[in-house]
């Protein structure tokens, strides 16, 4: 059996730049351990759509994580 990860992802929330946002706390279970951020944003955007939730936006382009156009801050580390 294939060993899986739970992990809670807190990410900051602000409708746009007129409202206050937030840091909201949102949890993935069985997850691969050689899943990629990348893979980990698309698979809660997928879980957020199904439950009518909005999705979390954010760049990126080849998804090959070497230009830096998919820029994050985890942890505080770029």
């Amino acid at each position: 059996m294939t060993p899986t990860l739970s992990l809670t992802l807190r990410i900051w929330r602000q409708e746009n730049q007129q409202t206050k946002g937030t840091f909201l706390a949102y949890t993935l279970q069985g997850l691969s351990p050689d899943v990629s951020l990348l893979e980990l944003l698309n698979q809660l955007n997928d879980q957020l759509i199904r439950s009518d939730g909005r999705p979390i936006y954010f760049e990126h382009d080849c998804r090959e994580g070497i230009c830096g156009s998919c820029g994050f801050l985890v942890n505080g580390q770029a």
